[in-house]
């Protein structure tokens, strides 16, 4: 067999050639597989982290809300209200429903999750009255600084029924940067969780 390649270097080239590009399909759906299976293992993770959330603040008390890691508060609250319009059939009926410190907490809550792949992603999926409830909520409860100039600033630009300002990708682009860290490491949460506790009444069933 060596000797037949030997014979006829282009064969042997073409079966090298073919061999190599085997190899670098089987290197690719190997990564290809690790990455699927990474997401669906973060999935899995965050579905587990929800029903533990959802469990722990389905009844609320005033002791628990006052006792509760204020970023880890904002989710559960904000898991459970997600939870109760969506299982509605008329889901802006219930949305409606909610009190206002509760629809705060709610598109917040909504936004957080949609932020993961950056914030324009949020604007980009959800429209009115999720996304004017989130910015009226960065007003009333978030300090002035990055994340707050940021949020506003991509609101605006979305907003269709605001003309003074047009949509630009590469400023969109520039206020999801400026908007991350406070989002990544948790700020944003805990800023809202502390809110659930200053108006702790409005989350508690009566």
């Amino acid at each position: 067999m060596l000797e037949y390649y030997a014979q006829h270097p282009l064969y042997a080239a073409l079966v090298i050639a073919l061999a190599l590009l085997a190899l670098f399909v089987l290197v690719k759906a190997f990564k290809a597989s690790s990455r699927r299976s990474k997401k669906v293992n973060a999935i899995i993770e965050k579905m587990k982290e929800e029903n533990e959330l959802l469990n722990k603040y389905s009844i609320l008390t005033e002791d628990l809300i006052s006792s509760s890691d204020s970023a880890e508060l904002f989710r559960g609250i904000g898991v459970g209200l997600q939870k109760r319009v969506s299982d509605k059939a008329d889901m802006m009926a219930e949305f409606d429903s909610l009190g206002a410190e509760q629809k705060y907490i709610y598109a917040v809550y909504t936004f957080i999750q949609d932020a993961e792949e950056g914030m324009s992603n949020f604007f980009s999926t959800s429209t009115k009255p999720l996304t004017s409830t989130a910015a009226e909520a960065v007003e009333a409860v978030v300090s002035a600084g990055d994340f707050k100039e940021a949020f506003i600033a991509e609101y605006n630009a979305t907003d269709e029924d605001n003309e003074a300002v047009s949509y630009n990708p590469d400023e969109m682009a520039k206020w999801d940067e400026k908007a991350a860290p406070s989002i990544a490491d948790g700020t944003v949460c805990r800023v809202f969780g502390e809110y659930i506790k200053q108006n702790a009444s409005a989350f508690i069933p009566r």
